[in-house]
Parts: structure tokens; C-alpha cells; sequence
């Protein structure tokens, strides 16, 4: 179960191709927090950080309509993520560091298996589809 301020990605993670900059404000704060909460503490090269995003984009994060490089760059500019001025190391910015409106939401994920719980929503989301489609079959050909 998702804590009480990351409940609106349950309904995030059954959705395909969410563009980031079309979210509201909240929304948009949600996904790049998602991002950012999985990323290491440690420092990374550019590379380290595109495989870090790319898998996010393969699982956690497939519902969003973006590649690896976008995701990164609202990271940087929305300042969960800082880069040195070549762009060759990346840190993920400190829950202290971070700016006070976007703090609460990042001790929201400490401890969170948002991983589990978006395929566990997916899953669900899957076995009702399928029952309500299997109630369908069943009422067109009674």
C-alpha cells in the first residue's frame, strides 16, 4: 500500500504513454520524485544515470510516454538531480538539500516498495480488465 501523499500513482501506474510536461503540478512532482527515489545516493557518470532512468522506464516508470534522457533532464531542471557543469557526474540531491515543498513528498518513498506495489496495481488492474471482459463474453453469447 502506498503512503497517503504517493496514493495518486496507483492510478499513474496502470496508464501508458503519460507525457511528464502535460501533468499538473502534483502530479508532475509525484513522477519526478518516483525517478528520483530510484536513483543511488552515490555519484554517477551520465551513463550510470541513463541505465538507472532506462530501467525505471522499463518497469517502475513504463506508464510514462518519455525516454531516459527527457526524464533526466526534468530531473536536473526541476532540481531533484545535480550535474557538474560538463555533465559527466550526476548526484541525486539530498532530502535535506532539496527544496522544503519537495521534502515531505521524498520521506513519503523512504522504505517504499513503490517497484512491488506499481506491478501489484498493474496485476490487479489486469485481473479486473479480464473479468469484466470475461462477464461481457459471457452476457453477448447468453
Amino acid at each position: 500500500m502506498l503512503p497517503a501523499p504517493l496514493q495518486p500513482l496507483a492510478a499513474l501506474f496502470v496508464k501508458t504513454g503519460v507525457g511528464i510536461g502535460g501533468l499538473p503540478e502534483m502530479p508532475r512532482r509525484l513522477v519526478l520524485g518516483l525517478a528520483w527515489a530510484g536513483l543511488p545516493a552515490a555519484p554517477m557518470s551520465e551513463r550510470d544515470v541513463n541505465e538507472v532512468l532506462k530501467a525505471q522506464l522499463a518497469g517502475t516508470a513504463s506508464f510514462l510516454g518519455t525516454d531516459h534522457v527527457e526524464l533526466r533532464r526534468w530531473l536536473v531542471d526541476a532540481g531533484w538531480l545535480v550535474r557538474d557543469g560538463f555533465g559527466r557526474e550526476y548526484r541525486r540531491v539530498p532530502v535535506a538539500v532539496l527544496p522544503p515543498a519537495l521534502q515531505p513528498l521524498a520521506r513519503a518513498f523512504d522504505g517504499v516498495d513503490v517497484g512491488a506495489i506499481a506491478a501489484a496495481t498493474r496485476a490487479a488492474h489486469a485481473a479486473e480488465r479480464e473479468a469484466r471482459l470475461r462477464v461481457w463474453k459471457e452476457r453477448k453469447a447468453g
